[in-house]
């Protein structure tokens, strides 16, 4: 495997031996393994997450260039992954980022060194995501993959150009041309609005718990697509009552199968939005806002007063 890999861990055990077991068997000859500290109010933590960090390293069984980045306080599930990302490209231009409970069919590696390449000086495209969530596996594209407003990043590749200039704390968000921006995510004002309030949201109140909402604002902004394949690579394994957002096991997206892929690669004819599952998605993940515009009111106005003079 020449693409260079991420691996990010904490203290899932099971998750990490089964995720890292597909990672050996393409023995990367660059890897880099990112570990967030223990949380002190959680008990055995120390102990958890010392066991999965010696017990990765000591599975490396085959020649590599190593390099890992542990540490020995906790600085959160927002920090830690953002920070072990920017960490990953001061090292390398390209590569695949993979967390503790993404675990990735064989099809995936080949998959986003391909695309790797073949978008490498593309802006156009933001990143290689393993993820397709449509309800119907493989999609009926006439190639192999769409591309999507949405950087799903449950496993996923990409470059060192795509992530610079990411902003933690989307500082630049007041300043951007708010009305503009929205316009180019969706048509429908019901998305617009829930965009708005979610960047609203994550701007004012500041979370440290989440990276990728900022990641989604930051290639939105610059207007960049990402690549889905036509079947699900990637199968989320972490939902359960210990994880931080993902407690629910029979959420829609826990434990989505994965599909092969044939190779080579069947390229689209041309680099465009595919609106209609960025709709499905907008629905099913994220959802829509009520919108009770001005001009809504004012046509509301309008009617009672048509309907008093008609009983007056």
């Amino acid at each position: 495997m020449q693409v260079p890999i991420l691996f990010i861990i904490f203290n899932k055990r099971e998750e990490t031996k089964r995720v890292f077991n597909v990672i050996r068997s393409q023995q990367p000859k660059q890897l880099f393994i990112a570990a967030d500290g223990p949380r002190v109010d959680k008990e055995g933590e120390v102990d958890t997450c010392r066991y999965v960090r010696e017990w990765v390293l000591g599975q490396i069984d085959w020649e590599c260039e190593v390099n890992t980045r542990f540490l020995d306080q906790n600085i959160g599930c927002g920090r830690g992954p953002s920070k072990a990302i920017s960490w990953f490209f001061e090292h390398v231009n390209e590569g695949i980022i993979l967390e503790d409970d993404c675990l990735p069919n064989e099809a995936f590696f080949r998959f986003s060194a391909e695309l790797l390449e073949r978008y490498r000086n593309d802006s156009n495209i933001s990143i290689i995501s393993g993820n397709n969530f449509q309800p119907v596996q493989p999609m009926q594209l006439g190639a192999d993959y769409y591309f999507s407003l949405f950087p799903s990043t449950n496993g996923w590749a990409t470059w060192k150009r795509s992530w610079d200039a990411y902003e933690y704390h989307i500082a630049s968000w007041p300043t951007l041309d708010q009305k503009r921006f929205l316009n180019s995510l969706f048509r429908e004002k019901k998305y617009q609005l829930f965009w708005k309030q979610l960047f609203d949201w994550a701007y004012e109140k500041k979370p440290d718990d989440t990276w990728d909402i900022q990641f989604h604002y930051h290639c939105m902004k610059r207007n960049q697509l990402a690549v889905i394949p036509a079947a699900n690579l990637i199968s989320n394994i972490g939902y359960g009552p210990d994880a931080t957002h993902s407690k629910d096991p029979t959420n829609y997206f826990a434990n989505v199968p994965t599909h092969d892929l044939a190779f080579p690669v069947r390229h689209p004819g041309k680099i465009q939005r595919n609106y209609e599952a960025d709709e499905f998605i907008q629905n099913t993940l994220f959802g829509a806002m009520d919108v009770d515009t001005r001009f809504k009111k004012f046509k509301r106005l309008i009617k009672r007063i048509i309907r008093y003079k008609q009983t007056a």
